[in-house]
């Protein structure tokens, strides 16, 4: 019977969690062994951003082209009602747009550093401004992944939205990806509470930020 020991340890050791092996330096006071696990969990967590990202982008360009624009925002409002709305219940809390603008502003930082955007803040008597390089929507559009596909290039294909109305911000070509941010961040807050989440103006170009105004009186009085 062969021996399988040695097989079965390096198995179990690339099973072990990055966090863990992270903890297990730290504790043991080892930076060096702390800093490469966690430069492996960052890696492995831009890779699994990376196809998770392409995966949503390349769907919704599936229903866009195959079954038109309007079954983008339809299989977005789904996703809206069957996660977000329950999600982002407050059991009775403060509405969205009645929370202190910083809190707002905080909620929404925390998901864009969390896709890898460095976000640029500012502030006046009317708002607060968030620009930053999108980690996941803006990411494709500066990757080329709209562009149309090549033997040698980084395109995909990706679909860009025609339309000029809610959905797209008024203006045709917003990336399909983008959608999410209108449909499940701007039209469907409003229809449930009365405010959306936040102002966006999204992504277009390469080397476009994508910027949020965050609204110090709320949205509800707001043409």
């Amino acid at each position: 019977m062969v021996d399988h020991s040695e097989e079965l340890d390096r198995l179990r050791d690339a099973a072990v969690p990055d966090r863990d092996r992270v903890e297990q330096a730290v504790r043991a006071g080892d930076v060096d062994a702390a800093l490469v696990a966690l430069d492996r969990m960052t890696e492995r967590f831009a890779s699994l951003q990376d196809y998770s990202v392409n995966w949503v982008a390349s769907l919704l360009s599936y229903l866009g082209e195959h079954l038109g624009e309007a079954a983008v925002e339809d299989a977005l409002r789904r996703f809206g009602e069957d996660y977000l709305r329950p999600r982002r219940d407050t059991g009775g809390g403060p509405a969205w747009a009645d929370l202190p603008a910083e809190v707002r502003a905080r909620a929404l930082i925390r998901p864009m550093v969390a896709n890898g955007a460095r976000v640029a803040v500012s502030a006046d008597d009317d708002r607060i401004t968030l620009s930053f390089r999108c980690g996941t929507g803006g990411r494709l559009v500066d990757e080329g992944r709209y562009e149309p596909v090549t033997d040698d290039g980084p395109g995909r294909g990706y679909l860009v939205l025609g339309g000029d109305g809610p959905v797209t911000f008024g203006e045709p070509g917003l990336p399909v990806y983008c959608a999410h941010c209108s449909v499940n961040n701007e039209l469907q807050p409003t229809e449930w509470d009365g405010a959306p989440l936040t102002v966006e103006f999204p992504t277009r170009a390469p080397g476009e930020p994508c910027v949020h105004h965050v609204h110090r009186d709320g949205y509800r009085n707001r043409p």
